[in-house]
């Protein structure tokens, strides 16, 4: 799949934290990136990134996005990389990513992968903002249907 998006790595240290807006678009070669703030207790936070088409606070993202419960301080954040209305998805905790859902059930974990939360965050980043062509036009059809 050719990649059409690129973003420095480091992006989690670049934008966990804004003073100044709630909803920040950063422009891309295809889209954007909307990044929320002000979602939960802390309202300088970063909270939800989505990858949009448009820079428009109705654009509905097209894939997946990061759900992120940051701490100030760093030592309790949770991320999420989950569909805007799925049930199960990839979750980075305590230094580990696992896949998780949210069904109570007796199974066991799945195995989770060791990485840092600011590599792991790049990767899911990378994935969101270069969808399939299949996943373009599937949004483009619903857009133009909603009109």
């Amino acid at each position: 799949m050719k990649k059409r998006n690129k973003i420095p790595k480091g992006f989690l240290k670049a934008y966990r934290t804004e003073e100044k807006h709630d909803v920040t678009y950063l422009p891309l070669d295809l889209g954007f990136l909307k990044l929320e703030y002000s979602l939960y207790d802390d309202p300088d936070l970063l909270g939800l990134v989505s990858f949009v088409l448009d820079k428009s606070e109705d654009a509905i993202a097209i894939g997946s996005r990061l759900e992120m419960n940051l701490s100030p301080d760093g030592q309790s954040d949770e991320i999420t990389y989950i569909s805007e209305n799925g049930v199960s998805g990839l979750q980075w905790s305590n230094g580990e990513v696992i896949w998780g859902h949210t069904y109570d059930d007796d199974s066991a974990p799945t195995p989770g992968r060791k990485v840092s939360l600011g590599q792991w965050v790049d990767e899911m980043i990378d994935v969101m903002i270069n969808p399939s062509d299949e996943e373009i036009e599937e949004r483009r059809r619903l857009d133009r249907n909603d009109t």
